[in-house]
């Protein structure tokens, strides 16, 4: 089955046309602005005047139902030094009460912006825009979508893929495919979307990608065998856990560079925060210790002695207490966060090796592969709630506000635990679904990963498959996945979603970063799901300061190939070529490129970052597995060339004996 955007779309038309309490009206908490954009105010008064060149803040207004609703776009700060980023902008509506001027909150607003062709429409014509929207219907489609999330995939290898889950009509979903200086180990979102943070395998640090260019922008020198990776709650810092020299870097979020270096013991780290972020807790699996930080003065705390053997570490503002499993003696202790002390110790099995808290920070979760089985703690008493047996190796979970989700490692199933049963008398429920063909076991290396991304709306997730090579697009309530999402032949190892939809960003104001359309008169059609209201506000979006022309593609690319001639099959061949930039732009390098080698139509697909040669041009070496056609392909995102922006170049492969040499040549 293919998905489509209908996925996300139904339990949305629902809440348009008031057929109760569909999932995706639920309320979302609140988040940070989108990165870089200005604080919005209170009330939606125009901005002061642009600078020369500079986009003006558009306000548009109207009134719909006893709400007053008010639209701005405010250029990003410092999007005039970016070429990629001179058509961004943050759009910001501010809705509060016609009559009292209270904010309105929690509304979960949709929101879209379509080139004027003719009148503005009318009430009726703008409710049937959005329901055409939500629908995806293809005759009309936004220039503007302002509900979009992207889906990141660690794969195995040295490539993350960007997938838009939303579209349908495109000929591939693969957005673009970033390509890593090793393999990486784990990774973790900044609050504000804008950045992902990867660890990578050997001594290659951790790698700062940028998500808005789909580019990596820094890699920072950490301790040895950086494994896990963390972000602090406020956003400011990233910690490191590095298993090869029993240290944790503390790395400047923005600056990209480390700040400090703690001594954190031998063995495997796990991390948590509490207090708010105000505290880093650090495992040390050799030492048997737990190290408590405080991350204002990154000064350790406390270092409290647990036993050898502590494999997870979560951590629960509700219940005030950090809990840490302990695999070789099969019990949770359980931290104390303000005493940081010990305060008890609840026996489980011997092989327990996750932990986590359900969003609400009451019941802990603990996995035990070993002898297939999850125990759950109620932290308001300290003490063992239920133990499910009947899992197959489980080894990774989370939460929406109604399910625990839990993998299966050594079967094709993922298992939901109901978070309500928890409180009711008697066993919990637990409904199996089958998600994929194979076990996530039988691919090496899967076990460990973090394979769930829970949807936007909180009524599903996308489950990585690594042995079937796809993604699963599963939505609460049905016993199969809605549909599945190709990884392009890569094994998916874990999955996150960068939501780059509208949030509440203060009561009443609800933001996201947008790429804006073409100049002229747009309309921009709004949802508030939480009352039902539908409305058509108007905003003009002014001449670029970047030349039309200039938003083609910003490089030119020469094969130093002879493409007629056959590549032989299993023999390594190195393709030159050279990639110019636009007159007047800084030269290329080749972090800024991925080369992308396919066959045609279908099959064999490999992405790589080439080389620089020392004559200025750049090359990859691309070995044939089998007779055939094959296409290479360029893209640079930083110079407005995403894959399949410039045109590909042909290849053919012949079976060995029958091609003479090629590549390399002129």
């Amino acid at each position: 089955m293919t998905p489509d955007v209908g996925w996300r779309r139904l339990p949305l038309i629902a809440c348009l046309l008031g057929a109760g309490a569909a999932p995706a009206c639920s309320r979302r908490e609140t988040p940070p602005l989108p990165a870089g954009a200005a604080e919005p105010v209170a009330a939606a008064a125009p901005a002061e005047g642009p600078r020369e060149g500079e986009r003006s803040p558009v306000v548009s207004r109207v009134e719909r139902n006893g709400l007053s609703i008010a639209l701005e776009l405010r250029p990003l700060p410092g999007a005039g030094d970016r070429p990629e980023a001179r058509t961004d902008a943050t759009a910001v509506f501010t809705i509060t009460d016609a009559v009292t001027g209270a904010p309105a909150r929690d509304l979960g607003p949709l929101a879209w912006m379509s080139r004027r062709a003719g009148a503005p429409p009318d009430d009726a014509g703008c409710q049937e825009k959005i329901k055409s929207f939500m629908a995806g219907r293809l005759a009309v489609r936004p220039d503007v979508d302002m509900n979009e999330y992207l889906l990141w995939t660690q794969n195995q290898g040295n490539t993350l893929s960007v997938i838009n889950p939303q579209l349908a009509f495109t000929r591939s979903k693969l957005r673009s495919l970033v390509t890593l200086a090793a393999g990486s180990t784990a990774l973790a979102l900044h609050p504000d979307g804008d950045r992902l943070y990867v660890t990578l395998q050997g001594a290659h640090g951790l790698a700062v990608v940028d998500t808005r260019r789909g580019v990596v922008t820094a890699n920072v020198p950490v301790g040895a065998e950086p494994m896990r990776v963390a972000v602090a709650p406020d956003g400011k810092t990233v910690w490191v856990g590095n298993d090869g020299d029993g240290t944790v870097s503390v790395v400047d979020a923005r600056a990209a560079s480390v700040l400090k270096t703690l001594r954190a013991g031998p063995g495997h780290h796990e991390l948590a925060f509490s207090g708010r972020g105000r505290t880093a807790w650090i495992t040390s699996r050799d030492a048997g210790t737990v190290t408590a930080v405080d991350t204002g003065t990154l000064e350790p705390v406390a270092e409290i002695e647990i036993g050898a053997g502590a494999a997870a570490v979560a951590a629960s503002d509700a219940a005030n207490a950090v809990y840490v499993a302990n695999e070789p003696r099969g019990e949770i202790v359980i931290l104390d966060a303000d005493r940081r002390a010990v305060a008890g110790r609840v026996a489980v099995k011997a092989g327990v090796s996750a932990v986590a808290f359900a969003p609400d920070g009451r019941f802990a979760f603990a996995l035990n592969p070993a002898k297939g089985e999850v125990s759950i703690l109620d932290a308001s008493t300290g003490s063992l709630a239920h133990t499910l047996p009947g899992f197959a190796t489980p080894d990774a979970i989370t939460f929406t506000d109604t399910y625990a989700y839990v993998r299966n490692l050594g079967e094709s199933r993922v298992s939901l635990i109901e978070l309500p049963s928890l409180d009711r008398p008697g066993k919990p429920a637990v409904v199996d679904v089958q998600i994929g063909q194979q076990p996530p076991r039988s691919a090496k290396g899967a076990r460990g990963a973090a394979p769930f991304a829970v949807l936007p709306e909180g009524n599903g997730a996308i489950v990585a498959s690594p042995a079937d090579k796809v993604l699963y697009y599963y939505v609460e309530g049905l016993m199969a996945p809605l549909g599945t999402l190709s990884n392009y032949g890569r094994e998916p190892r874990a999955a996150l979603i960068e939501d780059r939809s509208l949030k509440e960003v203060q009561p009443g104001v609800y933001a996201a970063t947008v790429r804006l359309g073409d100049e002229g008169v747009h309309d921009v059609e709004l949802l508030l799901r939480g009352r039902g209201v539908a409305a058509c506000l108007e905003a003009t979006v002014a001449p670029s300061a970047v030349p039309v022309e200039d938003r083609s593609p910003g490089l030119t690319v020469e094969p130093l190939f002879d493409a007629g001639v056959d590549l032989e099959v299993s023999r390594p061949a190195t393709l030159r070529f050279r990639a110019t930039p636009k007159a007047g732009a800084p030269p290329l390098e080749a972090k800024e490129m991925q080369v992308m080698i396919f066959r045609f139509p279908v099959g064999f697909r490999d992405t790589v970052q080439p080389r620089a040669e020392p004559d200025g041009a750049f090359s990859v070496t691309f070995t044939p597995p089998e007779p055939g056609e094959y296409r290479f392909l360029l893209e640079a995102g930083s110079r407005n060339a995403p894959l399949g922006a410039l045109p590909s170049i042909a290849l053919h492969a012949a079976s060995p004996g029958a091609a003479p040499e090629a590549g390399g040549a002129r």
